[in-house]
Formats: structure tokens, C-alpha cells, sequence
């Protein structure tokens, strides 16, 4: 996989749209993929042109010194072109720092999301190439979890290596005690991916994280599609108590769960939610917590929302909003949660279909 920032012609006045074209070269080596270099926009005017080596498939615009999800991180709409179609996609409004998976592209479009807006200065935009499909042809296809299991019993995920995760700089793995809750987010991107893309989907995720962010790994511990696959996130076990980068201030003792899609109007689909919910029911039952109750946690940072040691009480299974500044998993989403404890609570009830 490949994370790639390209420079740029120098311009004079102020910046209202970002174009970038990709143009693919082959016959690179076999090696180790680069660390970014990240597009940085420290001048203004019409449409800015650059040239890539390498196309693309997913993307994220981020303000000066922004996060996903930070106060002044601001929208943006943006549209990509499609490799070999040469098809432009429709415009889509995306958040400061939130991936948008574009599919495989070979040019991007960024414009502010206001009438007549401006792109801030130092805007940068980073474009990810998860790479082929590392797993072998003969290996299945990653199927959703198994309905009609005994309640808290390990739902199917895929391993690390059925997605082809890449290696982190090499640190141990940091483990809490417990899990005490369980945060839900989404990855605010389309919902028009197919899920046969899913895998390169949470390798594009995890570039984001290591080498835009620079975490040593993909932060949440756990990845949902919207058919219902479970990937596992950050290294250290599946089903330890994995401490990751999901929830600024609570990622120790809990697990992050993140649900692919941008469900902010939209409600995830029943595939995804009845997923969500038997893996907060295992997550949580293996430390013998009840999905249906409530916690106490200490937030170890300020995170803008809650000071460090202010102690707070939230549901079993919440949504990242519920203890940081932010609207993620998406009001649709986060709408669903109650029932999504009720299906934790109840794996044969009818969010899982009555089997």
C-alpha cells in the first residue's frame, strides 16, 4: 500500500478549488512503501495541478494541524475520477481528517464546502493505494459472522493477515486490564463501497492512521462492514485487552469498534448493527459485563470535552460522541445504538432475525 503527497504549482491567489491529476508509472521495485509525503497548500488561487506516480483509492483532506473529527477541522466537497472510465464521481461532502474511499482513481477535485468559500492555506490532502490483495488467489472470501450462536460466544473475524495488515514500527502492543465499554464509531466515508473491497478498505484506513497520523497502527480494534464481516484491528490478540487509538482520553479498557460507511443520514444496515452488537456481547461478557449497563470510566487526557481524571458514566456500548467533541458514529447510527444493546443482550432476538 501507498500513501502519497505530490508537490505543487505555486499560485498566487486565493484558493477556492484543489485539482490533482495521478498519472501511474509501473515497473517500480518490490519494496518497502515510503512514508507520506503530505500535500501541503501554503499559497491560493485557481485550480492547482500535480502529478503522482501511483493512482489512488481513498483519501482525506485535513485543515492545518486538524484531527478527524477536531474542532476547526471544517467540510469539503470533493470528487474523484475514475481509473481507466475516466468517470467523475458525484460530489460528496466529507469532514476535516474522515477518509472518503473513492475506489480506484486516478484524479481528485477539492472545493469548500460553501457557496463561494476558500480553501484554508496549508490545506493538505493525502491519498492512500492499498495495494492488491496480499492473500493468496485459493483463500476464501471473508464471510459475515455466524448467526444462531450462543450469546457472548466468539463471533467470526478476520485475522490481521486474511486483510493484509501491514507491519507497525515494531512497538509491543499496550494492554489494558479489561473492557469495560465498548465505543462505536463510523469511518465516515461512502456507503457505496462493495464489500468484496472491505479488505482493501481497512489496509487504506490503516495507512491513514500510521503515516498521517502517525499511530503505530490502525487505531480501532475492530472493523465493520456493511455486510456484517469483523475484521481485527490493532495488533496484540484478538479478544485481549488491546489498548488502541479510538477514543481520545477512554482507550484504555475499552474496545473501539468502527462500522465502514458515513452514517450521519443514513442507518447502518442490519448486516452491520447485528455484527456490532455480538461483538460488543463477546467483547464485554468475556470480562463479564452485561451489554445492557452502565460504567464508569476516567478520561486519562483533556480531550476538549472532559478534563483529565473527570469521571464519567456512559452506556456498555456507546458512540464516540459520548465522551469527545464529535458527531461520529453518525446520528443514524447512534440512533441505532439502543437497539444494538438490546441485540447484544438477546443474540436470538430480532435484530439477528429471530435464528
Amino acid at each position: 500500500m501507498r500513501t502519497r503527497g505530490f508537490p505543487l504549482t505555486p499560485v498566487t491567489a486565493a484558493l477556492s478549488c484543489l485539482l490533482v491529476t495521478v498519472a501511474a508509472v509501473g515497473g517500480e521495485p518490490a519494496a518497502a512503501p515510503p512514508p507520506p509525503r503530505a500535500v501541503t497548500l501554503t499559497s491560493a488561487g485557481a485550480p492547482v495541478l500535480a502529478d503522482a506516480r501511483t493512482p489512488f483509492s481513498m483519501l482525506a483532506v485535513t485543515a492545518p494541524g486538524g484531527l478527524s473529527g477536531g474542532p476547526g477541522a471544517g467540510t469539503y466537497r470533493v470528487r474523484a475520477r475514475q481509473r481507466g472510465s475516466g468517470h467523475w464521481s458525484p460530489w460528496t461532502v466529507v469532514e476535516g481528517g474522515e477518509p472518503w474511499w473513492a475506489g480506484p482513481s486516478d484524479a481528485v477535485e477539492v472545493r469548500a464546502a460553501g457557496a463561494g468559500g476558500e480553501l484554508p492555506a496549508g490545506l493538505r490532502l493525502d491519498l492512500v493505494d492499498p495495494g492488491p490483495d496480499p492473500r493468496p488467489a485459493a483463500t476464501p472470501a471473508p464471510v459475515p459472522a455466524a448467526y444462531g450462536t450462543a450469546a457472548g460466544s466468539r463471533p467470526r473475524i478476520v485475522p490481521r493477515e486474511g486483510w493484509g495488515a501491514a507491519d507497525g514500527p515494531g512497538e509491543a502492543a499496550a494492554y489494558g486490564r479489561d473492557v469495560k465499554a465498548v465505543f462505536v464509531h463510523h469511518t465516515a466515508q461512502s456507503n457505496d463501497y462493495e464489500c468484496a473491497d472491505s479488505p482493501a478498505v481497512v489496509r487504506g484506513l490503516q495507512a491513514l492512521h500510521q503515516r498521517v497520523n502517525g499511530w503505530k497502527d490502525l487505531g480501532y480494534n475492530y472493523v465493520v462492514d456493511k455486510c456484517g464481516t469483523v475484521f481485527e484491528g490493532r495488533a496484540g490478540g484478538s479478544g485481549r485487552p488491546v489498548t488502541g487509538a479510538h477514543t481520545l482520553g477512554f482507550n484504555a479498557d475499552t474496545a473501539g469498534v468502527a462500522v465502514i460507511g458515513r452514517y450521519t443520514d443514513v442507518e447502518a444496515p442490519p448486516e452491520a448493527t447485528a455484527a456490532v452488537a455480538r461483538l460488543a456481547a463477546w467483547a464485554l461478557g468475556r470480562y463479564g459485563h452485561a451489554p445492557s449497563g452502565t460504567v464508569e470510566l476516567t478520561s486519562s487526557v483533556d480531550n476538549g470535552r472532559f478534563r483529565a481524571g473527570e469521571r464519567v458514566t456512559v452506556e456498555r456500548v456507546s458512540g464516540h460522541r459520548d465522551v469527545f467533541a464529535t458527531e461520529c458514529p453518525g446520528s443514524a447510527l447512534y440512533r441505532q445504538l439502543p437497539a444494538v444493546r438490546a441485540g447484544a443482550a438477546d443474540p436470538f432476538g430480532d435484530l439477528f432475525g429471530g435464528r
